[in-house]
Formats: structure tokens, sequence, C-alpha cells
């Protein structure tokens, strides 16, 4: 057993494979973005109407596919700091139609932190949301801290993401601090996290 998740070969195989996903997806978001740019020189005026509407979506896109890119480095930096969870049925669909994840408080076992996966734009027909309807996803794998951050991954790992509570993540929100550890706020900040 490793004593970290980015100590596992699989877990760095499957992170170079997120990197190298996420850093294709962005440049081919970058390039259409600029081929539209060059399609709105070259044609007519009259024609724009026709071209224009897909400028929020690439907007869209690229903002999208930015946001992800710079959330590598913070995947791997969770990985380097917890261990692999195997949690059986953490996965269920929330009522706004994205994916939550349950997991038990690492300092209270029987009571539960909820951790969500989508938001307004990204709840549609993902792979979390489809795996978890057709209820082809017994068991996820997690590292992390669920009152902070984590990565939520298929078993073996596959599909990494990287799921947080917002106070850890949002500097408008007050950090966490009561029910948390000295020792669990050291992890979570070695994570990137910010505790109170």
């Amino acid at each position: 057993m490793t004593k970290t998740a980015y100590e596992d070969v699989a877990t760095r195989r499957a992170w170079r494979r997120t990197a190298v996903f996420r850093l294709s997806a962005f440049l081919l978001s970058l390039g259409s973005f600029v081929a539209w740019l060059y399609a709105v020189v070259m044609t007519p005026v009259w024609t724009l109407w026709v071209l224009f509407p897909a400028l929020f979506v690439l907007i869209y896109l690229v903002m999208l596919n930015t946001a992800r890119v710079l959330g590598i480095l913070s995947l791997r930096r969770i990985l380097r700091v917890y261990p692999w969870q195997s949690v059986p049925g953490a996965a269920s669909i929330a009522k706004n139609g994205t994916t939550r994840f349950a997991f038990a408080d690492p300092e209270r076992p029987d009571k539960t932190v909820s951790l969500g996966y989508g938001g307004f734009l990204g709840s549609g027909y993902t792979f979390w949301v489809r795996k978890v309807r057709s209820g082809a996803l017994d068991e996820v794998w997690f590292a992390g801290d669920p009152r902070f951050l984590g990565v939520v991954a298929v078993p073996g790992p596959r599909r990494l993401y990287g799921v947080a509570q917002r106070e850890a993540t949002d500097d408008r929100m007050a950090a966490r601090k009561r029910g948390v550890s000295a020792e669990a706020r050291e992890r979570a900040r070695a994570a990137g996290a910010r505790v109170g």
C-alpha cells in the first residue's frame, strides 16, 4: 500500500493522461477561437450574423478549458498529500442534476460530508451523471479530506476530477475552523485548501 496516491504508478499515469487530455482540449478550443476570428475577418459583413453566436460558445469553451488546465496542478498537489480510499456507494445524483459524492468525516466516521461535481452549466449529461444514473458505478476512489477538497476517480484510477468545499477555495468565504484537528488542517493546507 502506498503512503500517498501519487506514489502509485497507475495514479501518475492517470494524472498524465488527464493533463494531456485537458491541455489538448484547451489548445483545440483556443485554435477554434482563432479560426473563428479569421473567418470573421475574411467573410463579408452581411454573413456575420451567422458566425456571431458561435463567439459566445467559443469564449465559454476557452474559459472552461483554461480553468481545467489550471486545475491539473491542483490535482497533483492533492494526490501528493492524501492516499486513495475506496468508497462504495458514494456517488448519487443531486436534485439539480449534478453529481453528489458522500464521504465519511475523517474525525467523526458516523457523519457524512457531501461534495458536489458540476454546476449550473456543468450538470448536463456528463460522464459521472451517466454512470451514476445507469448504476454502473458502485464505488469511487477518493484522495483527500471531504471537509476541504479531494480528487475523485473511477477505480483503477481513471477519470480524475477535483472536488472541493466552497469555503476551501473561495477567499470570499470564511475558512472552516470547527471540528478539524490541527494535523488535518496542516494536511489540507499542504494540499492547497484554505484552512482556518
